[in-house]
Order: C-alpha cells, then structure tokens, then sequence
C-alpha cells in the first residue's frame, strides 16, 4: 500500500495529547465511580482527593497544551475532510474539546473552593480560596459535571470522526497522532 500517509503532529504534541486521553479516561472512571460511593466513608476522601489532584494536573497539561499549540501550529489539514463544512465541524468539535478541557477543572476547582473540604493535592492541603458557601459550591459543582458530561460526548465524537475516516472516507488520519 502506497498510500501518502497525513502530516504528523511533533512528538510533544503527540505526547501530550495521548497523556491527556489516559488521563480523562482515568478521570471519567473515577468520577463515575466516586459519585455512587456512601458519604462520610473512608474511600469517599480517598477517591475525592485523586481525583482533584488527577484534576489539576489534567488542567496544567490543558494550559500547557494550549501554550504549545500557541507555538507550534498543527499539520496542514488539506486532504484531510470531503468538504469545508466537515473541516469547519471539525474545527468547532477540536475548540469545544479544549474548551471543556479548560472548563471542567476550572469548575471543579471553583467548587471545591467553596466547601469546607477544599482541595488535597495527593494528601497535602492547599491553600483555600474560597469559603464553605454551599449555593457556589452546588452552581459549579453542577457546571463541573455539566462540563463532564459534555467532554464524554465530545470524546465520542472524536473517536467516531477518527473510526468515520479510517472505514468511510480511507484517510488513515490517526497517523497524524501517532509516531511513525
């Protein structure tokens, strides 16, 4: 098979890109996971605390991710979609992706900031920058899962639009992200 594979992204971007995708997995799961677990149990901290810590460093690895797509611009997409209404989707669904990627842990880490819990990284308290005020705890507690749940679904379509190109339109578009 001769076939021109698409430009590839820079191995740090590739890096990142697959570290964030483990690590949003893991998160999912533990979210998941933690909301169905009795209150005021030992594993309820436990599975709290990683996953806020899992959560700041989700969204160090976001801003550093947009940092670095600040200066490196990303593989030409020409050839890449059937038409420019598929690269334009494309482009919205990649801005949701970061934009959910920002706001689920900004609201995460707002709403924990309002509770008298606060926020452990891996067992060590941080500094509290909020107060224990349940009314801004519960609005951003219920924008960090409304986020949550609109980042499983970008994900999905993400995946699929990779899974629609290999099987529908043959561009092995995965190449992009993986080392070759």
């Amino acid at each position: 098979m001769n076939e021109k594979l698409p430009q590839a992204y820079s191995r740090p971007t590739m890096l990142l890109h697959w570290m964030m995708a483990i690590l949003l997995f893991v998160q999912i799961g533990i979210g998941w996971y933690m909301v169905d677990i009795p209150k005021r149990t030992p594993p309820v901290a436990f599975y709290y605390d990683i996953h806020k810590s899992l959560g700041l460093i989700a969204f160090a690895l976001v801003l550093l991710r947009l940092w670095w797509k600040s200066r490196v611009p990303a593989p030409s997409p020409v050839g890449l979609h059937r038409s420019v209404l598929q690269e334009k989707a494309a482009q919205a669904s990649h801005r949701m992706l970061y934009a959910c990627m920002v706001m689920t842990p900004l609201c995460g880490i707002v709403s924990s900031s309002f509770t008298r819990h606060g926020i452990r990284f891996f067992g060590y308290p941080l500094p509290q920058l909020g107060w224990d005020e349940p009314l801004i705890h519960s609005v951003f507690n219920n924008m960090h899962v409304a986020f949550s749940w609109l980042l499983v679904a970008l994900i999905a379509v993400h995946v699929l639009a990779v899974f629609y190109h290999l099987s529908v339109t043959g561009t092995r578009i995965i190449w992009r992200m993986l080392p070759h």
